[in-house]
């Protein structure tokens, strides 16, 4: 048993209150809380011996009931896949924009959403009953009776216009921006993926980067209009510096590198939309350094211990240290310095990253900085295998220049003119959207039945929390394709997938 005696009266009313509030906290999860906030390391055991010493530990055998619509568990739920890839696009929203405008009375995406995957759970139990309460409501919000669905149907397909307004509307929505093109004051540019990811030299940007309009106009707006910094998931380059990159950070403050335009393109270099930029204005980044970046242009100075930061969404433990980052561009002798954030995932391990910002201190703390950069590329190492695996691809490999594309799913060129068919091609679309942006690349070349078969039809659990919610899959055992799923929630996870109640949806496996 822990010794209690030596917890200090504020940490002990402080677990007290944490317990109190949350009871089903863990003591492994509470020591963190602890660390966190007084940087002092208190063993589970003294944990589990205060949380008994004031009644508050749970009966054993017997577990806290969960409050109602704080977890849901379901099969079939592996279909939360595809609806992340609507929520990312906006898609079923806009979907419902196209229907009032044709039946203004017709105001209901919870309802139009549950004729969309409908398909996927007609197979999934025999009882109806079953079917619109543990099968598909957890994806739409609402339950319905199916007779609300196919009256809802029958409604739409009243409306002959309709079916054709929502097959363009489509069609649209997977329109990809492949690059995207800043032009300063001086008339000097620069160049960033679809998903801003990085800067780039040249609009020779590997297509897997790309990103839909919806997707990467929200991100714009986001960077531009609000008070967010720039996110990148790295700098570019390897061994040096890239001048491009360099421009970007000393141009923070200096008017002549004030935004003037910003240009979105597509596949074929045609301009998607132009944005006009507002003000001149001191603007923010943050972005990663890898262990083996730019030895040789860098200084990293520490100028704090390393202490506890646990990441809550993906629970993830970590230690971090404030410092100072110099780099050096050696082709232009351009200094630039920034404080920032170091991190390690142990407190005697090596350095994980090290996360530079030009935010002051009084605009971030180093906990802020780092949930910054966690929240919107969490994956680390195994995201930058995967970042350069595809850079590698497009540069020697022929075929990783295919373009993504809904038409291979139009029969004879011509879209389906009926409703169910339309919103049957819709669900296809996102299905082969996963494939070719989540899923491996194997995937690009299957179909939707294999997916389904493989994924859709998995349990999963949507546990909800005030700021977030966590989809974790429960799978079969001998499950086969366990290293897929896995590759899937990491990519869905730097997609950061916000769904229709504003809460994130993170993706693991139980």
């Amino acid at each position: 048993m822990g010794v209690i005696y030596k917890i200090l009266p504020q940490i002990k009313d402080f677990i007290v209150e944490e317990k109190k509030k949350n009871p089903d906290l863990s003591c492994r999860k509470t020591s963190s809380l602890v660390f966190n906030k007084f940087h002092i390391k208190l063993s589970k055991s003294s944990v589990n011996a205060l949380i008994k010493q004031v009644g508050l530990s749970s009966p054993l055998g017997r577990r806290r009931k969960v409050r109602r619509g704080a977890t849901i568990e379901a099969e079939g739920l592996g279909s939360l896949l595809l609806k992340a890839i609507d929520y990312s696009i906006g898609g079923s929203l806009s979907l419902n924009e196209v229907i009032k405008d044709a039946l203004p009375k017709r105001d209901d995406p919870c309802l139009l959403e549950s004729l969309i995957y409908q398909p996927l759970f007609k197979s999934s139990a025999d009882s109806q009953e079953i079917y619109s309460s543990a099968g598909l409501w957890p994806l739409v919000g609402k339950k319905y009776n199916p007779q609300d669905t196919l009256s809802y149907l029958q409604e739409l397909q009243g409306v002959r216009i309709l079916a054709n307004n929502i097959f363009k509307h489509i069609t649209n929505l997977f329109k990809e921006v492949w690059f995207i093109k800043i032009t300063f004051l001086d008339n000097s540019l620069l160049y960033m993926d679809g998903e801003l990811r990085t800067v780039w030299s040249t609009p020779n940007i590997p297509f897997d980067f790309s990103s839909t309009i919806y997707k990467s106009l929200g991100n714009i707006n986001k960077y531009l209009n609000k008070d967010s910094p720039f996110v990148f998931f790295t700098a570019p380059g390897y061994d040096i510096p890239t001048s491009e990159f360099f421009d970007f950070l000393m141009g923070q403050e200096a008017i002549q590198k004030k935004m003037v335009k910003i240009t979105l393109y597509g596949y074929k270099m045609e301009e998607l939309e132009t944005i006009r930029c507002p003000g001149h204005e001191k603007r923010y980044c943050l972005f990663a350094l890898w262990p083996w970046q730019f030895e040789r242009y860098r200084k990293i100075k520490t100028n704090s211990e390393f202490r506890f930061f646990y990441f809550e969404p993906l629970q993830q433990e970590f230690y971090i240290a404030e410092g100072e980052i110099e780099l050096t561009q050696p082709n232009s002798n351009q200094v630039v310095r920034l404080r920032g954030c170091i991190l390690k995932s142990a407190l005697n391990g090596k350095i994980k990253a090290i996360i530079p910002t030009n935010l002051p201190a009084d605009k971030a703390s180093l906990e802020e900085i780092v949930r910054l950069y966690l929240n919107r590329w969490p994956n680390l190492e195994e995201g930058f295998t995967d970042f350069s695996r595809k850079i590698e691809l497009f540069t020697y490999t022929a075929s990783s220049r295919k373009v993504f594309s809904t038409e291979k799913l139009i029969s004879q060129g011509q879209g389906p003119l009926d409703i169910r068919a339309v919103l049957d091609y819709y669900l296809k679309s996102l299905d082969l959207y996963l494939r070719w942006h989540i899923l491996p690349v194997e995937y690009e070349e299957l179909d939707f039945s294999t997916t389904n078969q493989r994924f859709y039809q998995l349990k999963a659990k949507i546990k909800r929390k005030k700021d977030f919610q966590l989809v974790s899959f429960k799978l079969p055992k001998d499950y086969s394709f366990q290293k897929d799923l896995a590759y899937a929630c990491q990519r869905l996870n730097e997609k950061e997938v916000i769904s229709t109640d504003k809460k994130r949806l993170w993706f693991n496996i139980d």
